[in-house]
């Protein structure tokens, strides 16, 4: 059972988040333009939740493997996309929360956002 130091401090780091989040905001979306320019590369992003390989998401966003993987390499480059516990790339960043993710585009699982 936490204490109320632990409680105290979680609190703490959750406003930290809060106001770096709300500050990185802007930067976070330009970074996320810079190296998701079209539809085709913001769809793969949005698809890499760490749920679907990459074969799934070349054949999804009908992508050759090269400028799959390059697209990959680049967001990981950039801290846009993280790789899990399983070894499979992992987007950090909702692209629907900076508006960069059209209605109307599919998630991994087939369903509208």
């Amino acid at each position: 059972m936490p204490n109320k130091t632990d409680e105290a401090n979680l609190d703490v780091l959750i406003e930290i988040r809060n106001w770096i989040r709300a500050a990185a905001y802007g930067s976070v979306k330009a970074s996320l333009e810079t190296a998701l320019p079209d539809a085709k590369s913001r769809m793969a992003y949005q698809m890499l939740d760490g749920g679907v390989s990459m074969e799934q998401v070349r054949k999804a966003c009908k992508m050759s493997p090269n400028a799959l993987l390059a697209l990959a390499n680049r967001c990981c480059s950039m801290g846009l996309l993280g790789i899990n516990t399983e070894k499979k790339r992992m987007r950090l960043f909702d692209l629907r929360d900076f508006g960069l993710f059209e209605a109307g585009h599919t998630s991994s699982s087939g369903e509208e956002p």
